[in-house]
């Protein structure tokens, strides 16, 4: 009898924690895939009482981009230009976005840096 590698194991355990508890996203194709979505900001509750403290540590470029974390078999279904959208009400950060670039965890997750995609609702004269 083979036995799961941990690799296999710690997956399957992560793909049943997403589907009870993970973010939903739609693809263009209508399917879906669960994932942890973060859209991450510094506000004034970072810089704590002092005014000093995280925001002066952290890279606001770095914290400003939206991730959505998933299973790495997950993620080469979203490779770099993929339009997802996070099935999320607007105020946590739903709506559309495209896939800027994976960044593999080396766990068997990949974060992929998000952009928000923008619509065009009007024509440029």
């Amino acid at each position: 009898m083979v036995r799961s590698s941990f690799r296999e194991r710690a997956a399957m355990l992560s793909q049943r924690v997403l589907r009870r508890v993970g973010d939903r996203a739609f693809l263009a194709d209508d399917s879906t895939v669960m994932g942890t979505f973060e859209n991450p900001f510094i506000d004034s509750q970072v810089q704590g009482r002092s005014g000093k403290g995280l925001s002066t540590s952290v890279d606001a470029a770095a914290v400003g981009e939206p991730r959505f974390c998933v299973l790495a078999a997950e993620a080469a279904r979203l490779p770099k230009g993929s339009i997802l959208t996070m099935d999320l009400p607007a105020d946590q950060g739903g709506g559309r976005y495209r896939v800027i670039r994976p960044e593999p965890l080396g766990d068997g997750m990949v974060n992929l840096v998000l952009g928000v995609e923008r619509e065009r609702t009007a024509d440029i004269r």
